[in-house]
């Protein structure tokens, strides 16, 4: 029989990928999909997919009630710094440094608190260090200000989907205009083939100067109670179960994000909105405990980089290869 888990939620990281993923909530891995914590389980029982914001494992109580159980779900508090390394001597090299902050609501959909809407509001700085080839003129400070709505309903029990919605304010604050304000979205059908595994698919939107939109779709297959195979672009993860140490779950992983995001900036030129656009490999390891305390870090290739100028001054500006480094904790 299906079981309530054949459709989950989405892996943990950033649907809307602005350098986090959050993934806190889904923090800004292309629209970084914003979701529902891991049940972390040890190897005894089937993995429930990662997530971005947080949803406590299912827990037997007898004649608990209505609000007792809403309890469970009211917030979540995210913080996660990542560092992309830069060369200041290189003037084709762009070193970030982002720090985000977000606090996740849940709130119960239609009287039914097993697929509540969840709400993110979210902020994170972003300092540039390049790069210093002519014409660049990049700020030294970004700025995303938004707020995310989540929701996996599940229409039947072979039938679920991942709906999120993003808007807010992207820029460096001192050249502020309607274009500061971005909408994204995704949409996915979650269709259950077996108990262990889904087929996915639909489209994220970025709004973004040169990528508007996405399409979305793979697999999440669970072959057996260690893996994790998240294998749906344009965020996929695979997972494993490592070890319990104490009274924490370790999990190692790979992961792939589309990765930067869209703001408008003041330049010497006048009034403009870049985007920084990169490709990221990944390698981490997150934990569990059982009070919730999540937390992550791993280290990245970063390539295929790029700036693109609305103003087209200069015209696409390529950036080296890097690596990166993020770490994050949710409670």
């Amino acid at each position: 029989m299906y079981s309530p888990s054949a459709v989950g939620p989405p892996p943990l990281f950033d649907p809307y990928a602005s350098g986090s993923s959050v993934a806190a909530p889904p923090p800004a891995i292309p629209y970084s999909p914003p979701p529902v914590a891991p049940v972390l389980t040890p190897p005894s029982t089937v993995i429930v997919p990662p997530s971005t914001t947080w949803q406590p494992a299912p827990v037997v109580t007898s004649g608990e009630g209505y609000w007792a159980k809403t309890q469970r779900f009211l917030q979540e508090l995210s913080f996660e710094y990542t560092y992309l390394y830069g060369k200041h001597t290189d003037p084709f090299d762009l070193e970030i440094n982002r720090a985000e902050l977000s606090s996740t609501f849940a709130f119960p959909m239609f009287y039914n608190i097993e697929t509540p809407l969840l709400v993110t509001p979210g902020f994170a700085f972003n300092w540039l260090e390049g790069p210093g080839v002519a014409g660049a003129d990049l700020p030294p400070r970004l700025y995303d200000a938004y707020l995310d709505f989540a929701w996996y309903p599940r229409c039947y029990q072979w039938l679920g989907g991942e709906l999120g919605f993003r808007t807010g304010v992207w820029s460096d604050f001192d050249h502020v205009s309607s274009d500061s304000i971005r909408f994204l979205g995704r949409g996915l059908a979650s269709v259950a083939l077996s108990p262990n595994l889904d087929i996915l698919f639909g489209a994220v939107y970025l709004d973004r100067l040169d990528v508007k939109i996405l399409p979305a779709g793979g697999v999440y297959w669970r072959p057996t109670p260690e893996w994790d195979v998240y294998a749906v672009f344009p965020n996929p993860k695979i997972r494993r179960f490592i070890t319990a140490i104490g009274n924490s779950k370790w999990y190692g992983y790979m992961a792939g994000e589309y990765g930067g995001g869209s703001w408008t900036v003041e330049r010497s030129v006048g009034d403009d909105r870049i985007d920084i656009n990169d490709i990221r490999v990944i390698g981490g390891v997150e934990w569990e405990t059982q009070t919730f305390i999540r937390g992550h870090v791993e280290m990245g290739y970063v390539f295929d980089r790029e700036v693109v100028y609305n103003s087209g001054a200069p015209p696409t500006l390529s950036l080296d290869d890097t690596f990166m480094i993020r770490a994050g904790v949710d409670f």
